[in-house]
């Protein structure tokens, strides 16, 4: 079963990577707390939730390593009473034969019949996984409200009609749906992680709720994931003019200028800027703080999406004008 999460998790991860390049020349702001931030590009987040499926993914292969090592032979307290001595390596063997998973013998069967840490891995990592979805569903909803009143910098895809009450409102189902079912998964590992601690002493009887609970995660995240793909992803287009404006609006591209004239300088800029409604260019090619050109150069969105030096030709003038 987590190879079948695996795949439609690396299906996810190529719908994000594929509009992370569709997506990456439009020029965007960001947002921490809540509120504007400097540029970025639209393509560079859904690259970024693209490197999370990957990152979870990997994080899953590991798990999955864990449940390869079986404590078959165990008997009835890990000493192997009335077990033949060839019984663990050959029963194993047969397993990994019939299964197609490589599996191994475990070299503690104490330590195999008392612990459950592997599937409480595998069902931590299962968690991690949708604690992601829900961060990254969350943001496809904020990034797509509106279409007037909220981001309205994506479009999803319209599947259902989303209200009976307001006709044309189409609500983000795709989003609602995966943050549900991902908080069911959550549950699921609340309930595995306390039936991993509530073995004593030689056996864990609590193994039942465990299974069912890892089983029942991994099934609903890894139907979810694919429909999120299909149906919501891949059909996902971007509003450039309301990235562009939101680009050129956000008061934090001031940060740019914090190499020039300082930070509180900058900060008089941004304050302004909020006051009166101007932009920051305009009140800082008021103010005659730099010539234009350089100044243009400086406060160019697209420039602040990358690492970038200073202008040194800018440096220079300003540390003239300052002597």
């Amino acid at each position: 079963l987590f190879d079948d999460v695996l795949q439609s998790l690396g299906e996810l991860e190529r719908s994000f990577a594929r509009k992370g390049k569709a997506f990456d020349h439009i020029l965007k702001s960001g947002r921490t707390h809540m509120m504007d931030a400097v540029p970025i590009r639209l393509g560079q987040e859904f690259s970024s939730y693209a490197t999370a499926m990957r990152r979870a993914a990997d994080v899953l292969r590991q798990a999955q390593e864990g449940l390869r090592e079986l404590g078959l032979g165990g008997s009835a307290v890990g000493t192997g009473v009335n077990t033949h001595p060839k019984y663990q390596k050959l029963a194993v063997q047969h397993l990994s034969k019939v299964s197609g998973q490589k599996l191994i013998a475990t070299d503690d069967l104490r330590y195999a019949m008392n612990s459950n840490l592997a599937l409480s891995v595998a069902s931590s990592a299962l968690r991690n996984l949708a604690l992601e979805l829900i961060r990254i569903s969350n943001d496809l909803r904020l990034l797509s409200s509106g279409p007037n009143t909220g981001f309205a910098e994506i479009v999803l895809p319209a599947l259902q009609p989303g209200s009976s009450i307001m006709p044309g409102k189409i609500n983000p189902v795709m989003g609602e749906l995966t943050a549900m079912v991902c908080f069911q998964a959550v549950g699921a590992d609340l309930a595995t992680a306390m039936a991993v601690q509530a073995g004593q002493l030689e056996l864990n009887v609590m193994m039942p709720t465990m299974a069912w609970n890892v089983l029942h995660a991994a099934e609903i995240l890894k139907n979810t994931m694919r429909v999120l793909a299909e149906k919501c992803v891949d059909g996902i287009t971007a509003n450039e003019a309301r990235c562009r404006y939101y680009a050129n609006a956000t008061v934090a591209i001031a940060a740019a200028l914090n190499p020039y004239i300082g930070y509180a300088a900058a900060a008089e800029i941004a304050k302004e800027s909020v006051k009166t409604g101007r932009t920051v260019t305009e009140i800082a090619l008021e103010r005659k703080l730099l010539d234009e050109k350089l100044l243009r150069e400086i406060l160019d969105p697209y420039r602040m999406t990358e690492p970038a030096p200073p202008i040194e030709d800018v440096r220079k003038k300003v540390r003239n004008a300052a002597s």
